[in-house]
């Protein structure tokens, strides 16, 4: 989850810099890739917000709100939000609510499968969007790096969004079906 976006990053500022490529670096290229992959990671986790503003809000809200998006549908959401505010009348808004439904069903194998799914989609557009801008703002008189990159981009955007849904769909999903039984 590191690598991938660390090593695609390095090759970005590798482009930028004009910095040639050395086989004889591939140990230090792997460090440091690895390094850059580590701090895409957490730069993506800081953007998180700013992701959900793009999307309309946070999946496990919109969802448990009813609202769902093309590909992730969640048809249960007026009886998991129902069963998770008798749980837990005290809730103020939905991300309390949903942290109630994380305690069920973090530890399951799929849900933190699609937790990592997420991660690594989420790691995956911050490269894209840090990428686009360095390459954009060094190459803005190139229209082929407009036709690559800002569908890339969307692309990228859209795919994390599902799997941001996917991943709060199945934690409501592990929560309904264990208060169901």
């Amino acid at each position: 989850a590191a690598l991938i976006p660390g090593f695609l990053g390095l090759f970005i500022l590798m482009n930028v810099l004009k910095y040639q490529y050395d086989k004889d670096l591939i140990i230090a290229y792997t460090a440091l890739a690895f390094l850059l992959g580590y701090l895409i990671n957490t730069v993506g986790s800081w953007l998180e917000d700013f992701y959900f503003l793009t999307w309309g809000g946070k999946p496990s809200s919109q969802l448990l709100d009813g609202k769902d998006i093309w590909k992730v549908r969640f048809y249960h959401s007026k009886t998991t939000k129902e069963k998770l505010t008798e749980e837990f009348p005290a809730a103020k808004n939905n991300n309390e609510l949903f942290s109630v439904a994380m305690r069920y069903a973090n530890g399951t194998e799929r849900v933190d499968t699609f937790n990592a799914y997420y991660a690594f989609s989420r790691a995956i557009l911050t490269t894209v969007l840090f990428g686009t801008i360095v390459l954009l703002s060094t190459n803005y008189q190139d229209i082929r790096y407009y036709l690559v990159l800002l569908p890339l981009l969307f692309f990228c955007w859209l795919r994390c969004k599902q799997r941001a849904f996917y991943y709060a769909k199945e934690v409501l999903t592990v929560y309904l079906k264990v208060k169901s039984r």
